[in-house]
């Protein structure tokens, strides 16, 4: 069978479709590259799944089939390896909510969470929302990769409940390596920390790079981690609101259950289910022609950065399609310079924590020509900023 080719230079408009990207309130001017959404059009099979559905005129009562449950559970086998038991995945609305939840049932107000940063800004607001205080371990930025700083961690998770890990890591693109997940590991044992695992980013890996679920580190690990995933991100489907909630610990589904039916938590959208179920049954042609796209994306900015705009290092890109570049060299804000003097709005380094502070957060699961036309925009900005200098 001839497999099908995707086309992801095409460029399609998305103004006016009441797109949280797109129709913002800021500058109309900038080019929208911030949100985590990609500007592609997403699988074949998942607009198909959706259509079917809609073709029944009754959109009554409904629950997760089964066979959605058996789409992710093989998708997770083939792609990581990690076989998942029906029985511990909960399905729920989406991974940040998943986060409060999770904190609300395990930790009391006034808990320490500890968070590596600069990361993802819902981390932040998770835990100051269900008034936890925040244990910061800073990531070391070494030769333009960022480092965990082991010493830190454990000062931090001596008296903190939960590690909330954020694997691959948003927003500085690293895939931690087994020998750094052990090493998180081991200290979560030593300390009886939680471990919140949010792994949504964790089927967009990069060539050479490959993702190992926190839950298969070692027997135990299981006893006390949260494994946090979706198909949102992975197959550009964030509006579809679903997410599981896995975990081999039989006390904590309970207790996220029972919270579940106390608050009337457990529907779903019904086009969730068969636009989910159609993603992790059929889209891994689609998603194994995007990974190479966005990765030629980064190898394009890169190369474009390095000869002509040297003062702006991109950081590797092992996982993700979010770019984070390293402005600290321009003596501009990164505000001043991407969204006044560019007009290309993505996202303040600052607002993933204060270590954030002069870079700069790009989403570049978008055409080539959109790249492109940032890049002219970037370097004209550039110009004009250093030779002031």
């Amino acid at each position: 069978m001839r497999m099908k080719h995707y086309r992801f230079d095409r460029i399609i408009a998305r103004k006016d479709t009441a797109s949280v990207k797109f129709d913002h309130d800021k500058d109309p001017d900038c080019m929208p590259m911030w949100i985590a959404d990609m500007d592609f059009p997403v699988a074949d099979e998942i607009v198909l799944a959706a259509k079917k559905r809609a073709e029944h005129p009754i959109f009554g009562y409904s629950y997760i089939p089964d066979g959605l449950y058996e789409a992710f559970i093989a998708w997770q086998k083939t792609r990581h390896g990690v076989l998942y038991a029906k029985e511990n995945i909960i399905s729920y609305y989406s991974v940040v909510a998943a986060i409060d939840l999770i904190l609300q049932i395990f930790t009391n107000p006034g808990d320490y969470i500890t968070i590596m940063s600069p990361v993802y800004m819902c981390f932040w607001s998770s835990i100051r929302e269900t008034k936890r205080n925040v244990a910061v371990s800073p990531l070391i930025n070494e030769n333009g990769r960022y480092l965990i700083d082991f010493a830190s961690l454990e000062e931090c998770l001596k008296n903190s409940k939960v590690l909330l890990l954020c694997s691959p890591h948003n927003p500085s693109g690293r895939v931690w390596t087994s020998v750094e997940l052990k090493r998180i590991n081991a200290l979560a044992k030593k300390y009886h920390v939680l471990v919140i695992s949010d792994e949504i980013h964790s089927d967009l890996i990069m060539p050479g790079f490959k993702h190992i679920p926190f839950i298969t580190l070692d027997k135990e690990t299981a006893s006390y981690t949260i494994t946090l995933l979706s198909a949102t991100k992975t197959f550009n489907i964030a509006q579809s609101g679903m997410s599981f909630i896995i975990s081999e610990n039989q006390e904590y589904l309970k207790k996220i259950r029972e919270a579940m039916t106390s608050f009337h938590l457990g529907s779903q959208n019904v086009f969730a289910a068969v636009m989910v179920e159609a993603a992790f049954r059929d889209g891994a042609t689609w998603l194994d022609q995007v990974i190479p796209y966005i990765n030629d994306n980064y190898l394009h900015i890169k190369q474009t950065l390095e000869t002509k705009m040297p003062k702006i290092k991109i950081l590797p890109l092992e996982g993700t399609y979010l770019a984070w570049l390293d402005c600290r060299g321009i003596k501009k804000s990164v505000v001043d310079l991407f969204e006044t003097d560019a007009h290309i709005l993505g996202e303040d380094g600052i607002l993933f924590g204060s270590e954030g502070a002069g870079y700069y957060r790009l989403n570049i699961a978008t055409p080539r020509k959109t790249i492109d036309k940032m890049l002219e925009r970037l370097e004209t900005a550039y110009q004009k900023c250093t030779s002031a200098n």
